[in-house]
């Protein structure tokens, strides 16, 4: 069964339905909230939080988009709403690092190769940091999720060339980061 037909089922009330929909969109949802939120659980709130409005809202979809666009759609905006709710209310955390490495792990034991791939994914995660919500979720969604622009652009409510602008600009400030931070070493 597609994704259409399961959300026409959950507006019916279907439980057996929403229960295929979450195991089907849990997972992208989540990591979409762990790039812009950058903590575990904060998206896992979001995470649920976002199921919870997709099936509450279940029957405002009419089918003009495509039942994982509207899903995504309505995560987007609830992940959107944590990340302005941390920033709003938790601002002097904002610069804590949270080391998401569990003690057993030691890159000092790792190849070279792996080290080196372990420094670039740190890098890189320090970058995208430096990044604004909005731009993380951009990337995130087009490289990690690799997603359509089209797909993007419904989700966020934009036109295509208004998302091509922005990923340029988001890919420029990752460069100019990445530079900075190569520059330094």
């Amino acid at each position: 069964m597609d994704d259409d037909d399961l959300l026409r089922r959950c507006q019916q009330g279907d439980d057996a339905a929403l229960s295929q929909l979450i195991q089907r969109f849990e997972g992208r949802i989540f990591r979409l909230a762990f790039r812009v939120l950058r903590d575990a659980a904060r998206a896992e709130d979001a995470t649920a939080d976002a199921l919870a409005t997709v099936w509450s809202k279940s029957g405002s979809w009419r089918g003009e988009a495509g039942a994982a666009t509207w899903i995504q759609q309505v995560a987007w905006r609830v992940v959107l709403d944590h990340h302005r709710r941390r920033k709003r209310w938790w601002r002097f955390w904002e610069g804590i690092e949270i080391d998401e490495q569990s003690a057993d792990d030691n890159p000092a034991q790792l190849s070279a190769t792996a080290e080196e791939r372990f420094n670039r994914e740190q890098q890189l995660s320090a970058a995208l940091a430096q990044l604004s919500a909005e731009e993380r979720a951009l990337v995130h969604l087009h490289y990690s999720e690799e997603q359509s622009l089209a797909e993007i652009a419904a989700v966020m409510q934009v036109s295509r060339d208004v998302l091509k602008m922005r990923l340029s600009r988001a890919r420029q400030k990752l460069r100019a980061i990445w530079g900075k931070n190569n520059e330094s070493e």
